[in-house]
C-alpha cells in the first residue's frame, strides 16, 4: 500500500509541475510550430521528380544469337553501387545538359540530382529537384538517359577495342588460324552491335503534382510534436530550477513541522473590501479555513496551558499580521477572551490595520510612561455570524445527530471585544525592548485576564527579536505564503523551531490557490 501512496503522491506531483508550468509547455507548443510553419511557407517551391534506371544482365538473346554461354544472372550489390555512383558525374551532367534548353551550368545540375542504388531490386533511382515540375522531370530524364548512352557507349568502346586486337591477329596469323580468328571477330561485332551496357530506363520521371518543399502541414505536426516534448522537458527543468515551494502536499513532504491551517488565496475584491474578511463575510470559504485554524489550535492546546502565542513568518508580506487579525475574530467567536500584542518594534502594522492611534502601547509600558490598563484599546466588532461552532459545541452537535435531536445552537454575542495593544512611539533600542523583564511581566499580566495573547512578531529572518520573543511565549506559530517560501527558507524555520524555547505548534501556509480546497481539521490526521 505505501508503494502505491508513493506511486499516486509521484503521479500528483508530475501533475502539479505541469498544471503549474503549463503557460511554458503552452507558450513551446504555440510558438515552436507556428514559427516552423511561417518559415515553411517563405521557403521556395522545390519538385521532385524520378526516373528508375533497371541494371539487368546480359540479355539471353545474346547467348542465342552469338551461341556462346554468356553468363545471364543478375548483377551484384556491389555492381549496382558501383553504377549509381556514376549517374552523377561531370561527364553525365555534360550530357544531360545537352538535352536540356537552355542548357543550365553544370554546377546546378549536379546540386539539384542525386542517385540511390536499391539493391533489393537491382534499380538505380534518378531524382532531381527543381523549381517546376517540368524542369524537375526533364532533367531526371536527360541523367537517366545519358547515363544509360554513356554506358552503352562505354562497353562498346571496349568491345570495339577487343575488334581492333582481333584484327591485328589474324593479319599475323598462320592461314590454320585464321578461321577461328575470323569467327572470333564476327562474333564481337555482332556482340557490339547487339549490346546495352546492361541498364536501360524501366520508368521514366513524370511531372509531379505538388511540391515536396516545403511541406507546412507535415512540418506544422512534426513541429507540434516536437513541441511537446521540449515544452514538458523545459517545464521540468524549469521546476528543477526553482527553489520556491507551491503546493501545501510539497511542503508537507518537505518538512516534519505540522499544517494548522490552509488560508486560500484573497480575491482582489476581498482584498479591497477589508482585510477582516471574518467579520466581512462569515460564511466564506476564507473565514472557514480560519475557523479550522481555530480548531486545530484548540487540539493542539488539548491540555490548555498554551495562552501565549508568538506568530510570525520567515519575512514579510506573507500574510502575518493578516492572519493574527481573523484568528483573533474567530476566537472571539468561540467566546474567548483575546488581546493583540505588536511585538514588531520596527516596523509595526497593526494600527494600520485596526486603525487605531498608536500614541500609546508597548514601548509606553515597558517605559514606564502609562501603565497597561492605559495603553490597550478596547475595540469593539459587530458579529454578523448567527452561530458560533467551537470544538465543544461540535462534539455536542455530532452527539444530537447521533441521538437524532436537534442539535444545540449557541447563540453569538451581538458584538466582539477584542484588546488591541499596539506598539507604540518607535524606541531608539528595540533589540534591548524586547529583551526586557518589563515586556515579560506585560506578556504574563495579560495572560492572567485573556484565554489567549496573540503576539505580533517580526520576520524571524530578517531580525532576532522573534528568537528573543519566543522565550516569552507559551507557543509559536509560523506563517509561510506559497512562491514566496524556498526549501532554504524552510530549512531556517526547522533551525529556528529547534534553537527557541518555546512549543512549536506547526505551520500556517497562505496564499493556497482556491482550487486546492480545504481540508478540515488537519491536525487529526497528523497524529493518526
Amino acid at each position: 500500500m505505501k508503494d502505491d501512496d508513493q506511486s499516486s503522491f509521484e503521479a500528483r506531483h508530475y501533475l502539479a509541475v505541469l498544471w503549474r508550468r503549463k503557460y511554458i509547455i503552452l507558450g513551446t507548443v504555440i510558438v515552436i510550430p507556428l514559427l516552423v510553419v511561417g518559415l515553411s511557407l517563405l521557403q521556395h517551391k522545390q519538385y521532385e521528380a524520378t526516373a528508375r534506371i533497371l541494371v539487368e544482365p546480359a540479355s539471353s538473346s545474346v547467348s542465342v544469337v552469338l551461341g556462346l554461354n554468356v553468363d545471364t544472372g543478375p548483377p551484384d550489390d556491389r555492381q549496382v553501387e558501383t553504377l549509381a555512383s556514376f549517374v552523377t558525374t561531370p561527364e553525365i551532367a555534360k550530357l544531360a545538359a545537352a538535352q536540356l534548353s537552355p542548357a543550365p551550368p553544370l554546377a546546378d545540375l549536379l546540386g539539384h540530382v542525386q542517385a540511390t542504388a536499391d539493391t533489393a531490386a537491382n534499380v538505380i533511382s534518378v531524382t532531381a529537384t527543381e523549381p517546376t515540375p517540368e524542369l524537375s522531370q526533364s532533367v531526371a530524364n536527360a541523367f537517366a538517359t545519358s547515363f544509360v548512352q554513356w554506358r552503352r557507349q562505354q562497353q562498346q568502346s571496349a568491345l570495339g577495342g577487343a575488334i581492333s586486337t582481333v584484327q591485328q591477329q589474324i593479319a599475323t596469323a598462320a592461314l590454320a588460324d585464321r578461321a577461328a580468328l575470323v569467327q572470333r571477330q564476327r562474333q564481337l561485332v555482332l556482340l557490339k552491335a547487339l549490346t546495352t551496357g546492361d541498364v536501360a530506363v524501366g520508368e521514366a520521371a513524370q511531372a509531379p503534382g505538388s511540391p515536396s518543399k516545403p511541406r507546412p502541414r507535415r512540418n506544422g505536426v512534426l513541429a507540434f510534436a516536437a513541441a511537446i516534448v521540449l515544452g514538458v522537458g523545459l517545464a521540468f527543468v524549469r521546476q528543477a530550477l526553482d527553489v520556491k515551494i507551491h503546493s501545501v502536499q510539497e511542503l508537507e513532504s518537505l518538512t516534519d513541522l505540522p499544517i494548522l491551517g490552509e488560508i486560500p488565496e484573497f480575491s482582489k475584491e476581498e482584498r479591497d473590501k477589508s482585510r477582516l474578511i471574518t467579520l466581512e463575510d462569515s460564511r466564506g470559504q476564507i473565514s472557514e479555513s480560519y475557523r479550522f485554524l481555530r480548531a486545530n489550535i484548540e487540539f493542539v492546546d488539548f491540555n490548555r496551558d498554551v495562552k501565549s502565542i508568538l506568530i510570525t513568518s520567515p519575512l514579510p508580506t506573507q500574510g502575518k499580521s493578516t492572519t493574527i487579525a481573523n484568528l483573533a475574530v474567530s476566537l472571539l467567536r468561540a467566546d474567548k477572551k483575546v488581546a493583540i500584542v505588536e511585538g514588531d518594534l520596527r516596523r509595526p502594522t497593526l494600527h494600520r490595520l485596526f486603525d487605531v492611534s498608536n500614541s500609546r502601547g508597548v514601548s509606553s509600558v515597558v517605559a514606564g510612561v502609562v501603565k497597561l490598563d492605559q495603553a490597550i484599546s478596547r475595540l469593539t466588532f459587530r458579529n454578523k455570524a448567527r452561530t458560533v461552532t467551537t470544538a465543544s459545541t461540535a462534539a455536542a452537535e455530532q452527539a444530537a445527530k447521533e441521538a437524532s435531536a436537534p442539535a444545540p445552537e449557541k447563540a453569538a454575542p451581538s458584538e466582539l471585544g477584542l484588546s488591541l495593544l499596539t506598539s507604540g512611539p518607535l524606541p531608539p533600542n528595540p533589540g534591548e525592548m524586547v529583551t526586557s523583564q518589563q515586556l515579560s511581566d506585560l506578556l504574563t499580566e495579560l495572560t492572567y485576564t485573556h484565554d489567549y495573547v496573540l503576539v505580533d512578531a517580526p520576520p524571524l529572518l530578517a531580525v532576532g527579536d522573534a528568537a528573543t520573543l519566543a522565550s516569552k511565549v507559551d507557543g509559536v506559530i509560523i506563517v509561510v505564503r506559497l512562491d514566496q517560501t524556498t526549501r532554504d527558507m524552510l530549512d531556517r524555520i526547522e533551525e529556528f523551531v529547534q534553537r527557541i524555547p518555546a512549543r512549536s505548534l506547526g505551520l500556517v501556509v497562505t496564499g493556497v490557490p482556491r482550487r486546492s480546497g480545504q481540508r478540515a481539521y488537519r491536525y487529526q490526521s497528523y497524529y493518526q
